[in-house]
């Protein structure tokens, strides 16, 4: 029986933080898997393990060929024989087929062959085609990868991926993911992109990237095959990238080559280490370069695994800040090619927005003029205008343009660096009511403002901002003053629950789940049976049974589209249930 679970715990962009879990054994993602070259080892795989790397990927492939690594594996196991107690995962022969035109071995064979050794995750022997083949080969060699992968799903027993194909063909790699999509598989490696990455093609890659998410499941983890320099690690997990691999640690430091989060430099270029890892602690460049070529060669790799953590771990940082376009913007920088790669990204406005955040723990910051593209800005002005329809009375924002002036305290008009040249107007007593529709407008969708037309709001003597929402003394709603936007008790989720239509803002929830949101408990994503498509991540909700009666209200972790199809993980972090 396969145990493989995959949820998410923060996000930002179509980033995200997940907890992927594989035979009793975890792992945070986004996360990097260091190739194991096991007829080489540079850095053994129990190194690797002491350094916070839980999951590793070898070749089924090699071992398999290699007579002593596969008699020894099918005795003691693969993890026995790497002397690795983490997540192993295993490639199929697939990237040798693809460099060398061939390979020795069947899919079913080699399928097997990854069970009896006791890898946690295989992979079929799928066909990578190049960048930029002949459509009628990419079509063929799809129509051979699809055909493996049936084959795979029929006789597989363990966590598999099933890379999506089809070369620099869009269309080809969004048909491939919505098929791989439909059978049984865990987790979707993009593959064939390393000659894409190879020739700093990374605009392409973009869009063979995001193809293959608009084509996927939500709640499977994404692979990117064959990355591994952290350059490129924030723009691809703000595409949507859970998992890396890479040989380039080794493969680096065996030519001298010192990665850093900007590019890679050669050793001999160096005259200081602008890095305070073990290594770079320990040594100079010149004592470095002065040693034999072996330790150098180690100690280069150990300093190029240290640069891809500490990345990963920033990347990591970013999402839980809400600042992952900024590092995003910043690392695009560091290349043109980058740069080129980081705007085309940007022009997928439609899937960036679907899983973008309603609101942030940072401020926005106008870092650059791509900045006013990210989906936060184009969002905001969109419901903007929708809000200026009821409340035209407008102000001058320095970044935002003409905005109502009722939306005035919420994000990211309010949390925003413009905010020095914006007076923000505190409200009075007889408008604040105002403030309070316009931003339920803006955050639950036309008509929610009817939901507070005879509400009163108390102001802070403080601050003299508005706090508690009340009618007939009532609590309807709380102002929260980190971000303007409103938090809903029972009373205002029962009123917006009149007034929006289904399925305007629900996540439906089944009878099993039914008793514990009505007593104010979390929702899982096991018993969500359906969800209103227009939810982004940290909405607030109404969570309803499948008549439509309210049970509950929170705050929403996932996406409406993802909330139908994830299968585990916390789905609404539920605030109040009826029965409190």
């Amino acid at each position: 029986m396969v145990e493989f679970k995959f949820e998410v715990k923060a996000r930002d962009a179509a980033g995200r933080i997940g907890k992927l879990t594989v035979n009793g054994k975890t792992v945070e993602t986004p996360a990097i898997m260091p190739v194991i070259n096991p007829k080489q080892l540079i850095v053994t795989p129990k190194e690797l393990k002491e350094m916070g790397f839980d999951m590793v990927i070898t070749n089924s492939y090699i071992i398999y060929k290699t007579p002593e690594l596969r008699e020894k594996a099918l005795e003691i196991g693969i993890h026995q024989l790497l002397d690795y107690d983490g997540i192993i995962e295993v490639d199929s022969g697939s990237f040798q087929l693809m460099r060398y035109g061939g390979v020795d071995v069947t899919n079913r064979e080699i399928i097997e062959f990854q069970e009896r050794i006791g890898v946690d995750i295989g992979t079929f022997l799928d066909i990578p085609t190049p960048p930029d083949a002949p459509r009628e080969k990419a079509e063929e060699d799809l129509r051979i990868t699809l055909e493996r992968a049936k084959e795979a799903e029929g006789v597989k027993n363990i966590a598999m991926n099933a890379a999506v194909q089809g070369s620099t063909y869009p269309d080809l790699r969004t048909y491939a993911a919505r098929k791989l999509s439909e059978m049984n598989f865990e987790i979707h490696p993009v593959g064939a992109v390393v000659p894409l990455m190879e020739s700093y093609r990374y605009k392409d890659l973009v869009d063979v990237v995001i193809a293959s998410k608009l084509g996927l499941r939500p709640d499977r983890p994404v692979h990117l095959f064959g990355a591994g320099h952290p350059m490129i690690f924030a723009l691809a997990v703000a595409m949507g990238v859970d998992l890396f691999d890479s040989a380039s640690y080794a493969l680096y430091a065996k030519d001298d080559r010192y990665l850093t989060s900007e590019g890679t430099k050669r050793l001999e270029e160096l005259e200081y280490f602008p890095c305070s890892c073990p290594v770079c602690s320990r040594y100079t460049p010149q004592e470095l370069r002065e040693m034999p070529k072996e330790e150098r060669t180690r100690l280069l790799a150990l300093h190029n695994l240290w640069v891809i953590r500490e990345e990963l771990n920033r990347v990591k940082q970013a999402i839980k800040e809400g600042t992952l376009w900024e590092l995003v913007d910043e690392r695009a920088r560091s290349h043109p090619k980058m740069f080129a790669a980081y705007k085309r990204l940007l022009e997928y406005r439609d899937y960036l927005e679907r899983n973008e955040p309603v609101t942030k723990a940072s401020a926005f910051f106008k870092v650059s003029e791509e900045s006013l593209s990210w989906p936060i800005v184009q969002r905001a002005r969109e419901r903007a205008e929708r809000v200026a329809k009821k409340f035209p009375e407008k102000v001058s924002h320095p970044i935002f343009g003409e905005i109502p002036r009722y939306l005035i305290l919420s994000y990211p008009f309010a949390q925003s660096e413009g905010e020095e040249d914006f007076t923000i107007t505190k409200p009075r007593k007889n408008e604040a009511k105002k403030y309070v529709m316009a931003i339920a407008e803006y955050q639950f969708g036309e008509r929610a403002g009817e939901a507070f037309k005879d509400a009163f709001v108390e102001l802070s003597r403080k601050t003299g901002m508005p706090r508690q929402i009340k009618a007939k003394g009532r609590h309807l709603a709380t102002f929260r003053a980190e971000d303007g936007l409103l938090t809903l008790g029972i009373e205002g989720a029962k009123r917006l629950h009149q007034i929006l239509p289904f399925p305007r803002m629900r996540v439906v929830v089944n009878s099993d789940a039914e008793p514990f949101a009505r007593k104010g408990k979390n929702v899982f994503a096991k018993f969500v049976v359906d969800a209103d498509p227009v939810i982004r991540p940290y909405d607030e909700v109404l969570v309803v049974n499948e008549r439509d009666e309210l049970l509950a209200t929170g705050q929403t972790l996932l996406s409406g589209e993802e909330l139908k199809v994830f299968g585990s993980g916390l789905a609404v972090k539920v605030r109040r249930g009826v029965e409190k």
